[in-house]
């Protein structure tokens, strides 16, 4: 599994250790056996299903298999005995999750459906009258004496006459997979102080929907159960106990294989690429990763890509009946075949029998459901080699709806936003977590919560114009494109805007960008050629993933502009300050924040010109022709200039973060030798009222920021500020002496034992 994911937030885990499930494998897709019910046990299978004797029954078990079917029976599984000890691919895969589904839109979400808990490999061996299922992965030895065997679950074995009665069951183990150990950790969300796991325990178990592979078999697990102190259900008016879940997972066991001419690859310089497990390297004390990927290869059987069968239902829909839905999604999947130079990836529509949590099947999940407003990736690896053995994309329907709108013609006016953004009501998609693996999607990809700029070539009137139906059809077919880039093994790039309108469709980009973006780009070309082994150059383009988000404001999400400060980030800025300070807009907010992150980060260079296009007109002396003309520009400017300094030295860090960059650093500014002067000396400026419009509340949290910054510079400002106005107190009278003394007070308390 990969050890870096994105978009992380509130992660309600759920550890598996339970009848688990499969992964679909890699390019091999494989079909259903056609069992011969007669004499089932002499035939040699690996495992087999007998059905479940009702409780009444005097007998044992009645004494037929189950078909390989979708129909809800309930059933044991029998293992043949020369299969213990042999290794078995088991995986498990959320179909569905109560309550909260795939997410929701509070801030918290409900723990995730649609989505993998992992792989592990396996072994079975029997003992006191239980089936033991052991960790068999390479991953844990650390030398040759030390090997140590992992038990992850243990079956109850059932005892029958009539099972005993059957032809040939002496050569198999019966076993009951809804009656194992069935215990779960919740985990909180992995940032959380001093998180642990906790245990969640299984209280009611239903098998259904058996079917036979060529390589194994698959099944599925309905389950409820409670965890013992991690709130598992934030939502209200849905379960009454918040401790308590309930949900259904997709289950296989399918024979371990090795694809005999994968090759997997060294990392490389930078991490383009999402990690496989870590190997314990024997007799060396270090361990080991790789990348992940498909065994794809020039020759190799394609790997097939099912569309949900309700993508066809929206031609029925008047809304969405004009746009070719469909052809943009395999376009955004078969495009990626370009890049390869042969057919790696191929798209069908799957059948309503179909099932996204199948273990062999590879699919685009759609979800009807008009408030599932984002799209996520995520994979199944093979924990001894990091080959991708299956994945799934997810797309709820409130994208459709919001694409729509984004694509309406005519064109929203190609002028920057007059005020600033409202920040969507999400957090980031939680995951699941199986013993050590979690299920954290590859990519949240939320859809766009408002119209955002246009790219200064549209603006500028470069780019031709599209049509609503291109857009559309260009968003879907960019935004699978994206996702299926992740399955692929791409992390994000979100450097990839400064070559505009950009070098990867794994980049993030503004609304207007990415209808543009339907085929990879040459950051993608690269990094695919030097993944799959067509290519010993690695990608020289630039490149930032997720985690650089935090330390390099030129690694943005939804940016544009080879220098996004100066091409993007301050003009937007400059106009929502010059709309507010007019009367006619709000008070910057999201659009201060991203520039103030050049002022904590990035170059000398970028901290000047950052806090030069921050502070803007509010600079003392501020236009005085503007104070006399425009109503209330005085008092704006304070409120301006109060919030700048606030958000760069007082706020609590949630309102210091812009909108697409909470994980970014929010901290102070550093000292910075040629800004921090700079911000000290306005500091001084507004305190002593250079332009006589500063309010005494402006003045008053320039007191708090010079305290704040407990350097012996600030000190003398404020022990020379105080002299100044100390000057002037003998001429004041009324409100201004009051307020003036109080002012002085506050100075006096801030000297006073400057140093903390």
């Amino acid at each position: 599994m990969s050890l870096a994911r994105t978009f992380r937030g509130v992660h309600l885990s759920l550890a598996l250790v339970a009848p688990a499930v499969v992964v679909a494998a890699g390019c091999a897709q494989t079909g259903h056996s056609s069992p011969d019910e007669s004499n089932v046990l002499s035939k040699g299978d690996a495992f087999v299903a007998i059905d479940r004797p009702p409780r009444s029954a005097a007998q044992g078990l009645v004494t037929q298999s189950v078909p390989s079917t979708d129909t809800p029976r309930s059933f044991y599984l029998a293992i043949n005995r020369r299969e213990l000890g042999e290794r078995y691919f088991l995986t498990a895969y959320v179909k569905d999750y109560y309550p909260g589904t795939v997410g929701s839109l509070l801030t918290t979400l409900g723990v995730g459906a649609a989505i993998s808990l992992g792989v592990r490999v396996v072994t079975f061996r029997e003992q006191n009258g239980k089936l033991f299922v052991f960790d068999a992965a390479n991953n844990y030895a650390t030398s040759d004496t030390f090997d140590p065997s992992l038990i992850i679950e243990a079956y109850p074995i059932v005892k029958s006459s009539g099972f005993d009665e059957l032809t040939g069951s002496e050569n198999y183990v019966l076993f009951d997979p809804a009656a194992g150990l069935n215990r779960f950790g919740a985990l909180s969300d992995s940032f959380a102080s001093g998180s642990q796991p906790s245990h969640f325990q299984i209280d009611l178990a239903f098998l259904q929907k058996f079917r036979k592979l060529s390589d194994g078999v698959t099944f599925e697990e309905v389950f409820t159960g409670f965890n013992d102190d991690k709130i598992l259900n934030p939502r209200d008016g849905l379960e009454s106990n918040r401790f308590k879940v309930s949900g259904t997972l997709g289950l296989s066991l399918r024979r371990y294989l090795e694809s005999p001419d994968y090759v997997a690859s060294a990392l490389p310089s930078k991490e383009f690429y999402f990690r496989s497990a870590r190997h314990s390297r024997k007799n060396t004390g270090t361990a080991s990763q790789t990348p992940i990927k498909w065994n794809i290869h020039p020759g190799g059987k394609p790997i097939t890509w099912l569309l949900s069968n309700h993508f066809l239902e929206l031609k029925d829909d008047p809304v969405y009946a004009p746009y070719d839905i469909v052809g943009a999604l395999e376009r955004g999947i078969e495009r990626w075949n370009d890049v390869f130079g042969f057919k790696a990836l191929q798209v069908k529509v799957g059948s309503p029998d179909d099932s996204f949590a199948d273990d062999d099947k590879n699919y685009i999940i759609f979800d009807a459901d008009p408030t599932q407003g984002f799209a996520l990736a995520n994979e199944r690896t093979n924990p001894n080699t990091g080959e991708i053995r299956g994945a799934s994309v997810y797309f709820g329907a409130k994208m459709l709806s919001v694409l729509n709108e984004l694509a309406d013609d005519p064109p929203a006016s190609t002028e920057v936003a007059q005020s600033d953004v409202t920040p969507p009501t999400h957090g980031a998609v939680p995951g699941l977590a199986w013993g050590d693996f979690r299920s954290e999607p590859l990519c949240a990809l939320w859809a766009p919560a408002i119209a955002e700029l246009h790219s200064a070539a549209q603006a500028a009137g470069t780019l031709p114009p599209l049509t609503k139906k291109q857009k559309f059809e260009g968003y879907i077919t960019w935004l699978i494109g994206h996702e299926i880039g992740h399955t692929l093994g791409l992390r994000h790039n979100f450097k990839g805007s400064l070559q505009a309108p950009s070098s990867s469709v794994m980049d993030y980009v503004i609304v207007d960008d990415s209808p543009r973006l339907g085929s990879p780009r040459p950051y993608d070309l690269a990094a695919i050629k030097w993944l799959y082994g067509l290519s010993r150059e690695e990608p020289t383009q630039p490149f930032c993933v997720d985690a650089d988000v935090k330390l390099d404001p030129d690694c943005s999400r939804y940016d544009f502009g080879t220098n996004p400060l100066a091409d993007d980030a301050a003009p937007f800025y400059d106009n929502v300050l010059t709309t507010f300070l007019n009367g006619t807009g709000d008070p910057p907010n999201y659009s201060l924040n991203r520039v103030l992150r050049w002022v904590r980060t990035g170059t000398p260079a970028q901290h000047l010109q950052a806090w030069k296009a921050a502070l803007g007109p509010l600079k003392v002396p501020v236009d005085a022709n503007k104070v006399a003309t425009i109503p209330g520009y005085a008092a704006r400017v304070n409120q301006a200039t109060n919030r700048l300094f606030s958000r760069l030295y007082l706020d609590p860090l949630d309102d210091r973060a812009d909108l697409y960059h909470k994980d970014a650093l929010l901290d102070d500014p550093p000292y910075d030798a040629e800004v921090t002067p700079l911000i000290m000396a306005e500091l001084k400026a507004n305190l002593l009222n250079g332009d006589s419009i500063r309010s005494y509340a402006t003045r008053r949290m320039t007191v708090a920021v010079l305290k704040k910054l407990q350097l012996t510079a600030a000190l003398s400002v404020l022990v020379e500020s105080r002299a100044t106005i100390q000057a002037t107190r003998p001429g004041l009278t009324g409100d201004d002496a009051v307020l003036t003394d109080e002012l002085l007070s506050r100075i006096d308390a801030a000297v006073k034992s400057y140093f903390n």
